[in-house]
């Protein structure tokens, strides 16, 4: 469904600090994009758990929270993977989950037998909000945190590279 993505090279220190982890050695660039992933996704599944309200949301959007760690950039990513327990893939419900939905649209269904017929949505999504239930605020509020992970696990790269360490 949705992926925002963190670009550490929008401030000078941050790019001078990418630009100094070119300089060492490949392990050490593996190190600082392990690192970040294994503290930044703790993070990120906690502020979206905080915001998820109702049962469609923490399967659709918290469980399904993820973050992907490149050299540049950081992806916070959620509604992208997986099925509900009724079968039904993720990412058809997760913009509904996030987003909300208006009761009253008419959507046309199919019975068990065939037979297709309207009805109206009904409540399952909640009412629509445009800035987002879930993952959208739960960004705003880990971005600052994941950044700073980022910054901590490459200058501490830097200091082990430079000791001789890996």
């Amino acid at each position: 469904m949705t992926s925002g993505r963190i670009s550490l090279l929008i401030d000078s220190p941050l790019r001078d600090l990418l630009i100094a982890l070119r300089a060492v050695p490949a392990e050490a660039r593996k190190n600082v994009t392990a690192y970040t992933r294994k503290e930044a996704e703790p993070i990120w599944v906690e502020e979206t758990r905080g915001r998820a309200e109702t049962r469609l949301q923490q399967r659709a959007l918290v469980n399904t929270a993820r973050v992907g760690v490149a050299t540049r950039n950081i992806y916070l990513r959620s509604g992208g993977i997986g099925k509900l327990s009724s079968g039904t893939a993720v990412p058809t419900v997760a913009f509904g989950a996030e987003f909300g939905a208006n009761p009253e649209k008419v959507i046309t269904q199919r019975s068990k037998k065939g037979k297709s017929y309207n009805r109206r949505l009904g409540n399952a999504f909640g009412a629509p909000r445009r800035g987002g239930n879930v993952v959208y605020p739960a960004a705003l509020e880990a971005i600052p945190r994941i950044t700073s992970v980022a910054i901590q696990s490459a200058y501490r790269s830097l200091l082990d590279a430079f000791d001789g360490k890996k």
